[in-house]
């Protein structure tokens, strides 16, 4: 209910101004698609066809998830391909347990979202708490396999902001860092030596350099200086 009245306040808005197109910023088809092309890219960079039926295998891409376009776009991209899309979510998300249950907020009890409707995370640019119900939540509910998600803290992010800036010297926001923290986790680990699911080759989806330097300086300052 809420989602379509804001809906619906965005685009008597977008009238008032003389008419404009509203665009969903995750679930929305061009957005998805548009997204997906990552996975393409990707897909195109380490195959010698787009299937993996000979060259070299990409086995998974770790994405960051929100509101799942990304997500679903990339996981769209490689289905029918022996590369497993990964989710990596700032912890709280509950992701798993939604694809678990089958249901988009499965993982809540009543109330729940009401009182917190938010996440709190450092990686502030990832606060939507359940995918897009329209096409982003269908996509990754088909595509993803619930053993996929991983769910990193506070402190897991800010360190691979850490790494990203002190060795790869780049400078992202705490949402650009969320899949290097995925990646680094000892969950990754533990998902990467299932031997009947080996992963060898991995890609991280680096998104976001939307960083306020003074808060980038403060969490490199928490550990006392970059790696």
């Amino acid at each position: 209910v809420k989602e379509a009245a804001a809906k619906a306040a965005a685009e008597a808005a977008a009238a008032a101004l003389g008419g404009g197109a509203v665009v969903h910023p995750f679930d929305d088809a061009a957005v998805i698609s548009g997204q997906g092309t990552i996975g393409l890219e990707l897909l195109d960079e380490l195959y010698d066809d787009a299937h993996g039926t000979a060259g070299k295998q990409l086995d998974a891409i770790l994405v960051p998830v929100s509101g799942g376009g990304m997500l679903a776009g990339i996981a769209s991209a490689c289905a029918g391909s022996r590369t497993r899309v990964i989710a990596v979510e700032p912890h709280g998300k509950r992701l798993q347990r939604a694809l678990e249950s089958g249901l988009r907020s499965g993982a809540w009890a009543p109330g729940e979202l009401a009182a917190r409707p938010t996440l709190q995370t450092v990686a502030d640019a990832m606060p939507t708490v359940l995918l897009g119900p329209e096409l982003a939540w269908p996509l990754v509910k088909r595509e993803v396999d619930p053993r996929d998600v991983l769910s990193v803290d506070d402190a897991a992010i800010e360190a691979a902001l850490r790494l990203m800036a002190g060795e790869l010297k780049q400078a992202v926001e705490p949402a650009g860092a969320v899949a290097l923290a995925g990646l680094l986790s000892q969950d990754f680990r533990r998902l990467s030596r299932d031997p009947d699911r080996p992963i060898r080759t991995v890609a991280a989806v680096v998104c976001g350099g939307n960083v306020d330097l003074a808060c980038l300086g403060e969490i490199i300052q928490k550990a006392g200086g970059a790696p």
